[in-house]
């Protein structure tokens, strides 16, 4: 169970707690932080590019057979020997349209809006956690006010169960108060079962394993502080522009693909590189003479009247392979050197390069508008709503007053016996509908008002 939800022995949730716990536990924020770091990482090899590159090379091979030979460059036919090779070699960019630049612009710009994009994401779990937080604490008051109304019934059949036990009313309209109990009772049963359903949104929203045991604490709130938003829909707008980590990461975006068309530019452009290496080799053919040479003439042509010529050839009865430091000190070389390249034709892919960076840019700039259109709507709709939840706040406040003052009015008058059964009940029915309309919408104007100080720039998690 631990794989797939989180595990807490917190028993008691404020709305700050379920926020932070949500976020931690969210796959998809993190997803948004995988994805960050692999930006991240992205720009370090980007910065990284600007160095040389360095590698080193280590060869052993054996020479069986026509070779030829390494250190007389002649050619040998049924050797055997071994041959070592060893290179070090750097090169660097020095000038490349400067593309290598651009990159790390582009890795920095990818960087920012992946970062953005984790903290739109965080929004939007805040936003559904505090959504599913105020169904519980509706469908908790919705659930104790159902029980006080049962138990207010229950009062009133004891009181007529007496009566008509002494003959002052007739059982008909016993049953009927028997009747309305019943219907309360389920009525129970049902905020019992939503506000278990509601419970189990939270906890989900959370990603923790549902537990009865666990609770939340109810904030102080009081929705009659609440007051009308004196700023425009327009002004609401221009605060969540200013804080909006979705239009931020939408423009990053559009200077990413602005810096991309730059760096499409760049393969048109001459290239300058530089590179540099040491290398040597070892060979069990470079050999030399032990101990002292034994001279022997040798005719190697004649003079001007004929005669033969000698030179002495000195041989040595034993030879040894020179050491391998020795070797490597003499066939030791240096090389380095400037390579300048110029692009004259690729198979167009520089020009469709730039075309296809043109064509992304134009789309990310579209991309912007959307998202600035979107969150355009998305504030006037949430300054809308606000608006209609205030004002069907303050309806059901009256209406909930005024179905109040009549029901304790047709309670009396029914304990006396001066109103039928069916205008008692009728009256007590749109007093239950009314206290519900009233605590719908008494949460509904807290939610409405938290999404719009969330466009406001103000914390989801405050508990006022």
């Amino acid at each position: 169970m631990n794989a797939i939800f989180g595990a807490f022995a917190q028993k008691n949730w404020t709305l700050e707690s379920c926020i932070e716990t949500a976020l931690q536990n969210n796959i998809n924020v993190k997803q948004r932080k995988l994805s960050t770091q692999s930006a991240q990482a992205d720009l370090f090899q980007s910065k990284m590019n600007m160095l040389p590159a360095v590698n080193a090379q280590a060869t052993n091979n054996w020479n069986v057979g026509f070779v030829i030979n390494p250190v007389t460059n002649s050619t040998e036919t049924d050797a055997t020997f071994r041959n070592n090779g060893f290179g070090l070699n750097a090169n660097m960019t020095v000038f490349n349209g400067f593309q290598t630049l651009n990159t790390i612009r582009l890795q920095q710009s990818n960087v920012k809006s992946g970062q953005l994009d984790e903290e739109t994401t965080k929004n939007n779990i805040a936003l559904q956690v505090s959504n599913a937080f105020m169904q519980v604490l509706m469908n908790t008051e919705i659930a104790l006010s159902r029980k006080l109304q049962v138990e207010a019934t229950r009062a009133q059949l004891v009181r007529q169960q007496k009566m008509y036990d002494l003959g002052g009313v007739n059982k008909s309209r016993l049953l009927q108060l028997k009747a309305q109990l019943a219907n309360e009772e389920l009525l129970v049963v049902n905020a019992d079962n939503q506000l278990a359903q509601s419970y189990l949104s939270l906890w989900q929203s959370m990603n923790i394993a549902p537990d009865s045991a666990q609770q939340i604490v109810r904030p102080e709130l009081d929705a009659s502080k609440i007051t009308d938003e004196a700023r425009s829909s327009e002004q609401v707008y221009e605060a969540f522009v200013q804080k909006s980590p979705e239009l931020k990461a939408a423009k990053e975006r559009a200077r990413a693909a602005h810096i991309n068309t730059m760096i499409a530019r760049g393969a048109r452009s001459p290239r300058l590189t530089f590179g540099g290496g040491l290398n040597s080799f070892y060979t069990t053919q470079n050999q030399r003479g032990v101990g002292n040479p034994v001279l022997t003439p040798v005719p190697f042509g004649v003079d001007v009247n004929g005669n033969p010529v000698f030179a002495l050839r000195g041989s040595y009865a034993s030879s040894e392979i020179i050491p391998f430091s020795t070797q490597f000190d003499q066939n030791l070389g240096r090389n380095y050197g400037f390579t300048l390249s110029l692009p004259i034709f690729n198979g167009w892919q520089a020009n469709t390069g730039v075309q296809k960076s043109k064509i992304n840019k134009m789309n990310a700039d579209l991309t912007e508008q959307l998202a600035k259109q979107d969150a355009y709507r998305n504030v006037n709709q949430a300054y809308l709503d606000f608006k209609s939840a205030l004002k069907r706040y303050d309806a059901n406040e009256q209406n909930l007053a005024a179905s109040k003052e009549s029901f304790e009015m047709a309670d009396a008058q029914y304990t006396l016996g001066n109103l039928s059964i069916n205008e008692y009940l009728s009256t007590k029915n749109t007093y239950l509908q009314a206290e519900t309309n009233f605590v719908q919408a008494k949460y509904e104007l807290m939610f409405r008002r938290k999404v719009l100080d969330f466009y406001l720039g103000q914390p989801l998690f405050r508990n006022n």
